[in-house]
């Protein structure tokens, strides 16, 4: 796998892997603290690792905000497309209001928010495209097996799922209750229902 830059990252599996995660977690780190504007001789520092290796595999700071946000967003929850369209919408729902809660992720929607970091904006919402992707294809599976009307765009019902998810921590500084998130799961198979 390549970085930004087009040199080979490290290998997972042993020291590289160690190495690695400790890169990740120390990148981070800084931006749970709300600092993107960390520099790769910080993070070196945090992740007890040699400057020159930092440098070797991630040169810039934006390598080294794709390997945090690739650690990231491993975390982020996945979703089956092959039961009920109510259990999968409603279970992913409760995963991803756990999950937006999470420091990490707060500090990351309030720094795009900010809008004050656009190159940031793009490579986080670049690692977020598998995961947009799946959870879409919840959507297109429940409208296949005829649980949601034909037609219904798949991007626009996730999108109407996760602004409020995402919007409570970083606005209102608390997560959405489970009764909350039930009420917006209800409103969204409402809103798509065969008709």
């Amino acid at each position: 796998m390549e970085n930004t830059t087009g040199r080979v990252r490290v290998r997972a599996g042993g020291r590289s892997e160690k190495v690695r995660v400790a890169v990740g977690e120390a990148t981070l780190a800084f931006l749970a603290e709300g600092q993107p504007d960390f520099t790769v001789v910080e993070v070196a520092a945090r992740a007890g690792v040699g400057r020159r290796t930092v440098y070797r595999w991630w040169p810039t700071r934006d390598d080294l905000l794709v390997e945090a946000l690739e650690v990231h967003v491993r975390r982020v929850p996945t979703v089956e497309v092959d039961g009920s369209w109510e259990d999968g919408l409603r279970g992913l729902a409760h995963r991803l209001a756990e999950f937006a809660a999470d420091p990490v992720e707060v500090a990351i929607a309030a720094i795009m928010a900010g809008g004050q970091y656009p190159e940031f904006n793009r490579l986080v919402l670049r690692q977020w495209e598998p995961a947009m992707e799946s959870w879409c294809g919840l959507v297109r599976a429940a409208a296949d097996r005829g649980e949601a009307a034909e037609g219904v765009e798949p991007r626009t019902v996730v999108e109407a799922l996760l602004a409020p998810i995402f919007y409570a921590p970083v606005s209102v500084r608390r997560q959405m209750t489970a009764a909350e998130v039930d009420a917006l799961v209800d409103l969204l198979l409402c809103g798509v229902r065969k008709r």
